[in-house]
């Protein structure tokens, strides 16, 4: 049985053609619209393959994409069963689901909490029905994960006719990733270590407490603009300064909400980049600006982590995972730094060198740090089984 997995974001789309019990991927790549164009990637054992196409937007992209993968994998396209959408905000979709119109309904309800990214999806999703009726369509949800926080994590203190009237809570995000990493962190870390703290920093970053592989508490909340500094969205800051934009400034809320998701972060406070890998070589070079955002972002990330052990009642594990995650030593470092109080000592050969999946733990950790790869289209598979064969 083939599937086709699609990760659409604000202005991308990833896409896996995978063998769904043996978790084989044939081809992945993406297609990246970010401009007036689209870059079109695809790779297999076969095949290294890159365009610039004349056209943007999601719906045209998805369309080249399945020409594309008919013209080189025929056969495996003609065996497709299920095509697997992850989608941002499931709402209170608890699980993954086959789409049907309610489903597409309480999603579409959603994207008013994830503006940037249910949107795109749900313009693939109809796409897809349309070139392709015949073939199943199911999504896996990235606030799923987190259906298992208690009431006094999820609630947030307002006006209990908000809570109730406006469905307004926390729902947390990238929990694809995080039921992918708490799984390869059990494994790797043995029984009995079950209190983990998974820090996801990448353009958009979280930080989120499992025990026993469930979702305790997360930085994120109603949307993704809650909690850790990131590429370009704020993350936590006090709701007084919007009231003063808006009174005061005379600032719109439409110019503050583009501001705080997109020109915030990273990039707000360097004011050159929302890439990690160009702030740290700024900051390297003497920019101040680049060195107060590292030195921010990391505070950030440190105050997460305190706060999710304290919430666990402890710590066993702590796993740095997604782009900054994986790929920025000196991020880890200046991290872990002021952590030994938890247990938390860190190799800096093994730091420095690091091939994820891996443990750069110091021999005389009392707590082992694990920098693990976000694999996002292995857990889709994953629920793919779940969900068609129960059994």
């Amino acid at each position: 049985m083939i599937a086709l997995i699609l990760n659409s974001g604000s202005s991308s789309l990833k896409f896996h053609l995978a063998h769904v019990k043996n978790k084989t991927i044939i081809a992945h790549g993406m297609a990246d619209w970010a401009g007036d164009k689209c870059v079109y990637k695809l790779q297999s054992q076969e095949v290294d393959f890159q365009s610039t196409l004349s056209f943007s937007g999601a719906a045209p992209c998805f369309h080249h994409l399945l020409n594309d993968l008919k013209s080189r994998f025929q056969n495996e396209v003609s065996q497709l069963a299920i095509i697997a959408h992850r989608v941002v905000h499931g709402g209170n979709l608890a699980h993954a689901t086959i789409l049907d119109s309610n489903t597409l309904d309480e999603i579409k309800d959603a994207s008013t909490f994830a503006p940037l990214h249910n949107p795109p999806a749900l313009e693939i999703i109809h796409e897809a029905f349309k070139l392709l009726p015949e073939i199943k369509q199911m999504a896996c949800f990235d606030t799923a994960f987190h259906s298992t926080m208690p009431k006094a994590a999820y609630t947030y203190p307002i006006p209990h006719a908000w809570t109730e009237d406006f469905k307004l809570r926390r729902y947390g995000f990238h929990g694809l990733n995080y039921a992918w990493c708490s799984t390869k962190a059990g494994l790797m870390l043995g029984p009995g270590k079950t209190r983990l703290v998974i820090c996801h920093l990448g353009h958009g970053a979280s930080a989120c407490a499992v025990n026993d592989g469930k979702s305790i508490h997360t930085t994120m909340g109603l949307t993704p603009l809650e909690g850790l500094m990131m590429g370009t969205r704020s993350g936590t800051i006090d709701p007084g300064i919007i009231f003063h934009l808006a009174h005061r400034q005379n600032v719109s809320t439409a110019e503050i909400e583009k501001s705080l998701l997109k020109n915030s972060g990273l990039l707000g406070v360097s004011g050159k980049s929302a890439d990690m890998r160009l702030v740290i070589s700024l900051a390297q070079q003497g920019d101040e600006r680049a060195k107060l955002a590292i030195e921010i972002y990391c505070l950030r990330v440190q105050q997460a982590i305190g706060s999710l052990s304290a919430t666990l009642g402890g710590l066993d594990g702590l796993i740095f995972t997604a782009g900054v995650g994986e790929n920025s030593p000196v991020i880890r470092e200046k991290v872990i730094a002021k952590l030994a109080f938890l247990g938390l000592e860190l190799d800096p050969e093994l730091n420095n060198n690091c091939k994820p999946d891996c443990d750069i733990s110091a021999a005389n950790s009392k707590t082992r740090i694990l920098v693990l790869t976000a694999r996002e289209e292995l857990q889709i598979l994953n629920e793919i089984n779940s969900l068609l064969c129960p059994c």
